[in-house]
């Protein structure tokens, strides 16, 4: 019990870690993009929308893991408070509320094939971009972009206060 203790201490500080860098990757990339493309809706040249490929393609890969990555620091701290209470009998005793969000959590690629559909598009054109720097294309993948950021930020706020109410009512009943 102590090592299996330790190894999800350990697991929850590499998460933090890793977390805390995605975050600031995806704010500073996401922020870049979106500086880029308000600029130029206001006439300004702050960030050349043309030479976001790349970035877009870095910001779509930070962005896309993230969510995972804090629900998963937030699950394994729940584990790790109930599995410490006496009353607890096993994972088998979670409610079905838990079970439902957390299978929804696992099967992100069956619920979500228009998203990843939006994402190789995105990343195709970014490519192209990139490499051929002329994508007639790219000027129209703004509106994709922003709204594939949209989504998942809304998701992310709306899962997580499911996941957090429904932690805080199991931790309540069990203590």
């Amino acid at each position: 019990m102590g090592s299996e203790k330790k190894e999800i201490d350990k697991r929850i500080r590499d998460l933090m870690i890793m977390s805390s860098v995605n975050l600031i990757l995806t704010v500073f990339c996401g922020g870049m993009i979106f500086a880029s493309i308000i600029s130029e809706q206001l006439g300004y040249e702050f960030y050349n929308w043309d030479k976001m490929g790349l970035l877009t393609i870095l910001s779509l890969s930070f962005i896309l893991s993230l969510p995972n990555d804090l629900y998963e620091i937030k699950l394994l701290n729940h584990f790790k408070k109930i599995t410490a209470l006496a009353e607890f009998d096993g994972i088998e005793n979670l409610n079905t509320d838990l079970k439902r969000i957390i299978h929804k959590l696992n099967e992100r690629l069956k619920n979500n094939w228009y998203l990843i559909l939006l994402v190789i598009v995105i990343m195709i054109m970014g490519i192209w971009q990139m490499l051929f720097d002329h994508n007639p294309y790219w000027i129209f993948m703004k509106i994709p972009t922003m709204l594939l950021f949209g989504i998942i930020i809304t998701r992310f706020f709306v899962m997580n206060k499911k996941l957090t109410q429904n932690i805080t009512e199991a931790e309540k009943y069990c203590s």
